[in-house]
């Protein structure tokens, strides 16, 4: 059945969207065009000397001919153009909530996701990637490559519609650096860092184009905001394009969708037409095409942002992804799996465009989750998601809420007669790791980049992200042997929310109100022998949460937001409760055994590196993060930046 509803303008009928019969990607396979050409260079048994000469002539000629053409293209190709040959497109597609085991290439199997299995498939799984434990900070550390708690931008927190709260503007953004190498910059979806002033927005931020949600949380049909009484509806979903002359508004328009078209589906129709217009090709064209043309001008590469709703709440599905998942007995589970099956079908649709645009060998490819999956409302309806074998969820600093499902694809980097398979990584990985990673995969010369990025005054390194394209580049060379740059990553630190944690090792500390919160009757734990069980894996996420731990929660979060009301109280680590809780995560994923009683070094140590981090370049979160909407923000029920810059916040 074909993808119902259309949309208007421009825009292309979204009735005629089908899901894509993908292809396996062919060209990677050299094994295929071994066994077509190989016939052509066997030697007879039987051959004269004539035939010797000529073939060994005819293999100089070759030569010389490959030779020559490769000097003169070399002369002729100007710099700009040899720069651009070099970069690849990077895709780095962001799903919104998604649950450890909510994927099919490492979940238990209820859900199926074969798009994104197909790209894991031949992709560098990493097993530790860690993120914020909500929205808007994991965003800020993907864009910054910094720890979010350094700006202003740490804990549970996101920024709520009509806040004057964002992403400080004088921090410097990834789309910013791809720019010093001429990327094309696009974003589609959601931004979720602020949108105050117009220079708090995606495309005064490094990005040239944008086409989605400022906020975080809209429905997915009528694109209202959804985010109850704290801030009211509002219309949400524009598209930006950036001025070439710097002005101080950008070139914004309302996206009217009187048709009511789920998100997902304008948010990839999209992506597709920037991707087919971006690389256009002909009908008749074979073949890869990444080296296609040599002498034609190439076009710029592209970065490109997915930044996906699904499935973060509502959970409201299309009927035919609900009947696609029908042998899923629980219902909650089951609308859970038809939002996951609509992000597949997306990025299958993208990666059906690469291909078809022959740029699929050309891109590198990079799927994650902002944080674990939201398994409840503050109501207690659930939501159907799952972070099993971890425990807890979206918030908290419990694994099940800070690590989630990632994987980079790096086709550049495989070599003639590699095997096409997945590579695992278990070394630490934290999202702002993404920064300097992506930074290095596209060969950005690192003289162009602002200079603040090397080393702060004190000579120590300004971005808290670590480079790990070296560790990749082992990883698929079966020659090497891998080593993991990074030994430790910080979690967070929220003195105004009480919590912090680190992971250093195979050691984890959390520290705070997180540490003695009675979480197991709200995430109950599950032991390594039940997670075979299938009705614990299906149902563990439906628990009904308790009344008095509810009214619990919702105190705890009134006292906090009046505490914070003057966050100069709490500063940093020292004012937080001592309370800890030591994990060993080598055995342990669980988080059910606390050992701080038995290893008090070792929960010393950890516990003073957070200190020193809590101690250097700490900014706490400010007081206008709690203020009430700002009535200004909405203008004829839709949302708009109502300042002109950040600077009247």
């Amino acid at each position: 059945m074909g993808r119902r509803r259309g949309t208007s303008g421009k825009y292309r009928n979204l009735s005629q969207v089908r899901r894509p019969a993908l292809k396996p990607n062919n060209p990677d396979d050299l094994g295929i065009l071994a066994e077509e050409f190989g016939p052509h260079w066997r030697f007879r048994e039987e051959f004269s000397i004539l035939d010797y000469c000529t073939y060994h002539v005819l293999i100089a000629f070759i030569v010389l001919i490959v030779v020559v053409t490769t000097v003169s293209l070399a002369i002729v190709l100007s710099p700009k153009q040899e720069l651009i040959r070099t970069h690849p497109n990077i895709l780095v597609v962001i799903a919104d909530d998604l649950g450890y085991n909510d994927v099919g290439y490492q979940g238990h199997g209820d859900i199926k996701t074969p798009y994104i299995d197909r790209l894991a498939s031949s992709s560098i799984i990493l097993q530790r990637h860690y993120t914020q434990p909500m929205c808007s900070p994991s965003r800020a550390a993907l864009f910054t490559g910094r720890y979010p708690f350094r700006y202003g931008m740490g804990g549970s927190r996101a920024i709520y519609y009509g806040s004057k709260h964002g992403l400080d503007i004088s921090e410097y953004l990834l789309p910013q650096a791809l720019k010093t190498a001429d990327y094309k910059t696009y974003l589609i979806g959601k931004w979720h860092l602020g949108f105050a002033g117009w220079d708090m927005t995606p495309t005064r931020r490094g990005f040239d184009y944008f086409y989605g949600t400022y906020g975080g949380s809209t429905t997915y049909k009528s694109h209202q905001s959804y985010e109850g009484p704290r801030s009211g509806k509002g219309y949400d979903l524009f598209e930006d394009i950036a001025s070439d002359q710097g002005d101080t508004k950008v070139n914004h328009t309302i996206i009217k969708d009187p048709n009511g078209t789920f998100s997902e589906l304008l948010f990839t129709e999209k992506a597709v037409q920037i991707i087919e217009e971006a690389f256009p090709v002909n009908d008749e064209d074979q073949g890869d095409g990444a080296d296609k043309n040599e002498n034609e001008d190439k076009p710029k590469p592209i970065f490109m942002v997915m930044s996906y709703q699904n499935p973060h709440a509502p959970i409201t599905p299309m009927d035919e992804d609900v009947a696609q998942n029908e042998d899923i007995e629980n219902e909650n589970r089951r609308k859970m799996a038809a939002m996951i099956t609509s992000l597949d079908y997306g990025v299958g649709r993208i990666t059906s465009a690469l291909e078809k645009t022959h740029q699929l060998n050309n891109t590198i490819i990079i799927f994650l989750s902002d944080n674990g999956g939201h398994l409840m409302m503050p109501s207690g309806e659930s939501l159907g998601s799952s972070n099993l074998p971890f425990r807890g969820a979206k918030c908290t600093l419990y694994e099940g809420g800070v690590r989630t499902p990632a994987f980079i694809k790096i086709p550049h980097l495989i070599t003639p007669g590699q095997v096409n398979s997945s590579v695992k990584y278990d070394g630490l990985f934290h999202i702002s790791d993404w920064f300097p990673t992506i930074v290095s995969l596209a060969q950005l010369d690192p003289r162009l980049l602002k200079k603040e990025l090397q080393f702060q005054d004190d000579k120590k390194p300004y971005l808290d992200g670590i480079d790990h394209s070296e560790t990749f580049k082992q990883l698929l060379d079966e020659t090497q042997k891998a080593e993991a740059p990074r030994d430790h990553v910080v979690l967070d630190i929220d003195p105004v929310f009480n919590q912090a944690a680190i992971i250093k090792g195979k050691y984890k500390l959390i520290v705070g109100k997180a540490a003695f919160m009675d979480f197991d009757q709200v995430y109950p734990l599950i032991d390594d022998n039940s997670i075979q069980n299938e009705d614990i894996v299906v149902n563990a996420s439906y628990y009904k949460i308790s009344p008095n731990i509810s009214q619990q929660m919702r105190a705890y979060a009134e006292t906090q937001t009046k505490y914070a009301a003057d966050p100069l109280k709490c500063l940093n680590l020292d004012c937080m409760t001592k309370d800890k809780l030591l994990f060993d995560l080598s055995w342990d994923v669980t988080e059910s055994n606390d050992l701080s009683w038995r290893f008090s070094a070792e929960t010393d140590e950890l516990y003073e590196t957070l200190r020193t981090y809590s101690n250097r370049n700490h900014k706490p979160v400010e007081p206008k993060f709690f203020e009430d909407q700002n009535e200004e923000a909405k203008k004829d029920d839709v949302w708009t930046p109502w300042l002109l810059n950040s600077t009247e916040v």
